[in-house]
């Protein structure tokens, strides 16, 4: 799973797949100091988009990831309480969604610094 390289030092935290049939819902724990960056991408035929979420707390944004693409879609997700990851289930697809979740130094963060709470725009 390539990521968009910004030439940040990311430290591997978790990783993991999951058959787009089955969907993704997993809950991390975010302590320390460092930013997490969420990697995520889909291999699929016939699907071109998943929908992704992302919640903490009251605070809940959904995005599309694109599938098949050459580099995984980040997130930016800043230290704090557990946060919960899910894809939507796609029961006639086949293929699989791929993650890696990495802690990052806050001055390596790019563009918005909270992608569960949203930066508008």
């Amino acid at each position: 799973m390539d990521a968009y390289d910004d030439d940040s030092a990311p430290t591997r935290a978790d990783s993991g797949s999951a058959h787009i049939a089955s969907g993704v819902h997993k809950t991390f724990k975010a302590p320390g100091k460092r930013w997490y960056r969420l990697d995520i991408t889909c291999d699929t035929q016939g699907v071109d988009e998943l929908t992704l979420t992302l919640t903490r707390g009251s605070a809940k944004q959904a995005y599309g990831i694109g599938c098949g693409e050459h580099e995984a879609d980040q997130f930016n997700i800043p230290p704090g309480d557990t946060f919960t990851v899910r894809v939507d289930t796609v029961r006639s697809g086949t293929g699989l969604v791929l993650w890696r979740l990495n802690t990052i130094a806050p001055d390596d963060v790019d563009g918005c610094d909270d992608d569960i709470d949203g930066c508008g725009g």
